[in-house]
């Protein structure tokens, strides 16, 4: 998911609310996502919510002012009242036509700066192992201990 060789100059920004529909097609057509059996992607609204969040640090990568992928983590947890302040890192996508040219790696590295900087000490995530396993990979490469298995099980009521 993540190499040495570099392309076009990439630019790592905060994302708006205007980048909702591309980053949102980005996620609905990234397998690795998928992590119900009834849905493809977080819904719709909770998506956009995550954008505008204000615990949230949502950064998006682009090339020639191409979006080719996103980070998003959310440190609802620092309003707690403990020395440790927890993030989770929710999505982290490089469209597959730009993975293994550190795109990965330059979104991560800036939204664990900003998370620090808001006084985040400790981040954690899930990855759908059932996957590639490209971002297993990368979060065991950043310093990411594996944790407990979970299975996750849904189901439509409605």
């Amino acid at each position: 998911m993540d190499g040495d060789k570099q392309i076009l100059p990439i630019r790592i920004r905060s994302v708006l609310i205007d980048d909702f529909a591309e980053l949102y097609e980005i996620g609905k057509t990234t397998p690795e996502f998928r992590v119900s059996a009834t849905e493809d992607f977080m819904d719709v609204d909770e998506f956009k919510w995550s954008i505008t969040n204000p615990d949230g640090i949502f950064l998006v990568a682009e090339e020639r002012n191409k979006k080719i992928g996103f980070i998003y983590a959310n440190a609802k947890d620092m309003e707690r009242p403990f020395e440790h302040k927890y993030a989770c890192l929710v999505y982290l996508v490089v469209m597959s036509e730009f993975r293994g040219q550190g795109i990965a790696r330059k979104l991560y590295t800036e939204c664990e700066t900003k998370l620090k900087e808001i006084g985040v000490t400790n981040i954690y995530g899930w990855a759908n192992a059932e996957t590639e396993g490209g971002i297993l990979n990368f979060m065991k490469k950043n310093g990411f201990l594996e944790g407990h298995k979970y299975v996750w099980m849904d189901k439509k009521i409605l």
